[in-house]
């Protein structure tokens, strides 16, 4: 009866561990990277500041997003160009369809800079290494 309990014991707290770690806690930081959810507020702030706009679109489930995030937008030069130039909006396409909609974003990771004023500058649809990512930056 013992080793009964004590196996239950262990399978519930593994249960419990796998349970916790699959939660995805929506994390709109990235350290160095100054990033907000919120489009509309980025888009008035852009105007007041006379600053570009870059949506950055993922979702997820999307394994290119995560590997952006840790390995570009994590790069200190990268981040030095964005800070400088945008305001970056990170966008969850699934809990904000609309939004991608609007943009006509089918996949993710999709970068959609916008011009101070709204309107569309250029995009950036895919992964892209640190190097060839602020080259294309550098180009919008």
């Amino acid at each position: 009866m013992k080793r009964y309990v004590i196996i239950s014991l262990v399978m519930l707290i593994l249960a419990s561990t796998m349970a916790v770690s699959a939660i995805d806690f929506e994390n709109t930081t990235i350290r160095g990277l100054n990033i907000t959810t919120d489009v509309d507020g980025a888009l008035s702030e852009a105007q007041i500041q006379n600053k570009s706009v870059a949506l950055l679109f993922d979702q997820d489930s999307c394994v290119y997003c995560e590997i952006l995030k840790d390995d570009v937008l994590s790069n200190s030069t990268v981040q030095k160009e964005l800070n400088e130039k945008y305001i970056v909006v990170l966008v969850d396409i699934n809990k904000n369809p609309e939004i991608a909609g609007k943009y006509d974003i089918f996949g993710t990771p999709t970068i959609q800079f916008l011009k101070p004023n709204g309107t569309e500058a250029g995009k950036i649809e895919g992964y892209l290494e640190s190097d060839e990512f602020l080259n294309a930056i550098k180009e919008i």
